[in-house]
């Protein structure tokens, strides 16, 4: 999508400078480099408001009984470029770690943009994002996270979050698309790593897929920094489990497993 948006921005720019007649004058000349950085803002806007036109056409009520590709690539598009937006910058490690086919990827919780972070930086995984039900109330942004096959997990009923962990397993399992989610179940105030929630790995010992462990550092920064200051995101692909490392184990088991790994990682 940059690079769309960039080839778009640019032939405003050029289309503006030519009918205003500027390059009849050599010394004017850097006026096209200039007026790309707000057509950039201006194409992404038009972009915004055609998603929103698009989004009016399908109903979050409606189950997704399988990820949209299309609505799939839109929504991570948009997240990169509002990452970019925000000045976030993101190194990415243990990329070497991933297994081959789905797995189930948690990691810890300190910003709402850990899952963004997360889902743009391995965008060609399939990975679904399961957070709180509010995120799918947000206009526009909502309907494009349900189309995309992201999940929603209540956190007051256990029956409602099993069906979510279950479609989770079965997505997983059925090589549809691997998951992602905070097993502390809230955000970190602090940093320091809250105790793990035991259902989320149900989905892993269900579909028999790998755990993938991933850590972040810095997102907290994100909201404070812009527009100021550039935030450096540290997201590192910490370790993973395979299934015959917790085939003997419960989900609590599993729990306390991973968040000993995690603890590490973090070096908490």
């Amino acid at each position: 999508m940059t690079a769309v948006l960039l080839i778009i921005s640019a032939a405003m720019s050029g289309i503006v400078f030519f009918f205003t007649g500027l390059y009849t004058d050599w010394y004017w000349y850097f006026i096209p480099v200039l007026l790309i950085i707000p057509f950039y803002f201006i194409a992404f806007l038009i972009h915004v408001i055609l998603a929103g036109i698009l989004g009016l056409f399908f109903s979050k009520k409606k189950p997704v009984e399988k990820p949209s590709k299309y609505f799939y690539t839109i929504t991570v598009e948009s997240l990169k470029q509002l990452l970019f937006f925000l000045r976030v910058r993101t190194r990415l490690t243990g990329i070497e770690k991933l297994p081959e086919g789905r797995f189930l990827a948690v990691y810890n919780h300190v910003s709402n943009f850990d899952p963004l972070v997360l889902v743009t930086q391995i965008p060609d995984r399939g990975i679904i994002l399961v957070s709180k039900p509010e995120n799918e109330k947000i206009p526009i942004v909502g309907k494009y996270m349900h189309m995309s096959g992201f999940l929603v997990i209540d956190r007051v009923s256990p029956i409602k979050a099993k069906k979510t962990v279950d479609k989770c397993a079965d997505w997983i399992k059925r090589d549809i698309a691997s998951a992602a989610i905070a097993p502390e179940g809230t955000r970190s105030k602090d940093g320091r790593l809250l105790p793990f929630r035991a259902a989320p790995f149900s989905a892993a010992k269900k579909s028999g897929a790998p755990i993938v462990i991933i850590t972040f550092r810095n997102t907290q920064d994100i909201k404070k920094n812009f527009p100021l200051r550039t935030t450096k995101v540290e997201m590192d692909i910490a370790d993973v489990i395979y299934p015959e490392q917790y085939a003997e184990l419960n989900t609590m088991a599993i729990s306390a497993l991973v968040r000993e790994k995690m603890l590490s990682a973090l070096g908490q």
